[in-house]
């Protein structure tokens, strides 16, 4: 044999072995847990190492066809029935465990729980069904409620029920016992359902309630008139009576008559209106204003005495009259406190005893018809027409963006808080806006305290 023919024999043997150890990481198995089987590649060689591969932890309780060691081949099958976790809540106890029964009557005996004839499983919080299962591979709840006997003792016949319902009432409505309005049941159809109990149940009767005005139909187990009318809603009041009367037995006919008898006295007040004065106060600033003295309504009340028979007015007479309270009148106080004060324009600093938030419009010659002012001064800018019923002509102001002011004019629109801003024809601008108007330093001698 030569020494090309041995080469290629030796490629061609490990050739064959690189083919045969990648067969034996790759193969295809078939994985089942809980009856559903699906197909898995994997290269593990073992079932521990196939479980670590595919991220599946045993929980206790969980059971595997295989050991953990057994060696895997290609098409080999590993099934997995996993454990439920069961939290079981019955007769004021609650268990764990993990199982893998799925039948709930066989969990409870498991744990040394017996069902009793009429007691209800729920299955996670629902009812369960008959031979209902537990589904595998997740977590449950079996709760038990038990069944409790109820024995009512009626005037017609005595009963036995039993019932797996939270209260008496719910258990009389599941066993077909309708209760009607009026019917009475000790204890209450609220009672918690816990133990055996023992009921008593009255029927209602019908009685009629009448009045003056009409009559109410109601159903009563009541012992006596007066508690029949508590339970209509119906109270007896003052000098209300009933016939018969309400510590009597209830009538065979169920006829009650209910005569109402009311009498009132009545308070019947009219508000007196106040008046609003002003004064002056010396320690509050100018153009601020304070409540000395709150308004406050009187009162002119009528005594009144109505008289009421089965419901209707009979009559109404006054008693008194008379003023119960009377008025105060409402004092608001305006400051006349005046203080210099200072402050930075672009026109420089200025001193100024009184600030006011007036409307600003403005006027020139040929708007004003070529008439002169009020004053005789002539129309230029720096000239400004005011209301003089509070502002006195001659008064120095200035005005942001206008500069100094003088109070030389007025006009039949110039009212209260309103200033009209001069200008010749070749300078003028025109204004239509609330601005913050200075009253230079010093103040007159005759000062309009409020300017509405």
């Amino acid at each position: 044999m030569n020494k090309t023919l041995i080469i290629f024999l030796a490629a061609g043997l490990g050739l064959a072995g690189i083919f045969l150890v990648s067969q034996g990481f790759s193969k295809t198995i078939t994985l089942e847990i809980n009856g559903h089987p699906r197909q898995v590649d994997t290269n593990a060689w073992t079932v521990s190492s196939f479980l670590a591969e595919q991220n599946i932890l045993l929980r206790e309780g969980d059971a595997i066809d295989q050991s953990h060691s057994d060696w895997i081949t290609d098409g080999d099958t590993i099934s997995i029935e996993q454990a439920n976790w069961v939290t079981i809540t019955a007769d004021g106890n609650t268990t764990h465990l993990f199982t893998r029964d799925r039948s709930p009557e066989t969990i409870l005996t498991e744990v040394g729980i017996e069902l009793s004839n009429g007691d209800q499983l729920f299955i996670n919080g629902l009812p369960a069904g008959e031979g209902e299962t537990l589904s595998s591979g997740v977590n449950h709840s079996l709760q038990l409620q038990r069944a409790q006997s109820i024995e009512i003792n009626g005037s017609a016949q005595d009963e036995l029920i039993v019932s797996t319902s939270a209260t008496i009432g719910d258990a009389l409505w599941e066993n077909g016992i309708d209760l009607s309005i009026g019917d009475r049941i000790s204890p209450s159809v609220n009672t918690p359902l816990d133990n055996p109990e023992k009921a008593d149940l009255k029927p209602a009767q019908d009685v009629t309630i009448q009045f003056k005005s009409g009559n109410i139909r109601s159903k009563t187990a009541a012992e006596t008139v007066g508690e029949a009318l508590a339970e209509a809603g119906v109270s007896l009041q003052g000098l209300d009576y009933s016939q018969p009367s309400a510590n009597s037995p209830i009538p065979q006919d169920g006829n009650i008559q209910v005569i109402r008898v009311h009498e009132d006295l009545l308070l019947e007040s009219e508000p007196i209106p106040y008046e609003s004065l002003t004064q002056p106060v010396a320690d509050l600033e100018i153009d601020n204003r304070s409540v000395v003295q709150s308004g406050v309504f009187g009162l002119n009340t009528k005594r009144v005495r109505v008289r009421y028979e089965d419901g209707l007015e009979i009559s109404r007479q006054v008693e008194e009259e008379y003023i119960s309270q009377e008025p105060q009148p409402e004092i608001i106080g305006y400051g006349t406190q005046i203080t210099p004060k200072t402050i930075n324009t672009p026109d420089g600093p200025i001193k100024y005893w009184r600030a006011l938030s007036m409307y600003a419009v403005s006027y020139n010659v040929t708007s004003n018809g070529g008439y002169g002012t009020a004053t005789g001064i002539p129309l230029d800018k720096g000239v400004a027409a005011i209301d003089p019923r509070y502002i006195p002509y001659g008064t120095r102001m200035y005005v942001p963006g206008y500069g100094e002011a003088l109070a030389a004019d007025t006009g039949g629109g110039i009212k209260g808080r309103m200033i009209d801003l001069g200008y010749l024809d070749e300078n003028y601008v025109s204004w239509h806006e609330w601005v913050t108007v200075y009253f230079l330093w010093p103040p007159p001698e005759n000062i309009v305290w409020v300017i509405p």
